[in-house]
């Protein structure tokens, strides 16, 4: 029944706030911008953010989460120097860069609703 992943569109609580992040902390090129509501330029599966309070145009804020219950993971060729450079943008690293057991070399931080970014070793 499903078998491609088309989008994933993160609920946000302060659309400029998360689009500074996203934009100019994390280095996503924005690729389409609508009210509330934009999308960024990636390979693959789209990445979008939309403020909670515009989005009761979809459905109800009720079924809304308060965030922080997703984890986006993204490989990166280098994840020390991801992290040194997250890092002098002011964004903690709360675990890592470490060597899982099955020898994958990740690192974790979260944007400011508290979503958790995974990078990893390509």
């Amino acid at each position: 029944m499903f078998n491609k992943l088309f989008a994933n569109c993160l609920l946000v609580n302060d659309f400029d706030k998360s689009l500074a992040f996203y934009k100019d902390v994390l280095g996503l090129e924005v690729n389409t911008t609508e009210g509330k509501f934009a999308d960024f330029k990636l390979e693959g599966t789209s990445l979008a953010i939309f403020e909670k309070e515009a989005a009761i145009s979809m459905f109800p804020k009720e079924h809304m989460g308060q965030g922080g219950g997703v984890i986006l993971a993204f490989q990166v060729e280098d994840v020390q120097k991801t992290c040194d450079e997250l890092k002098s943008k002011s964004v903690e690293i709360f675990e890592g860069p470490k060597t899982t057991p099955w020898g994958q070399t990740v690192a974790y931080f979260k944007d400011p609703d508290g979503n958790i970014w995974e990078v990893s070793a390509k």
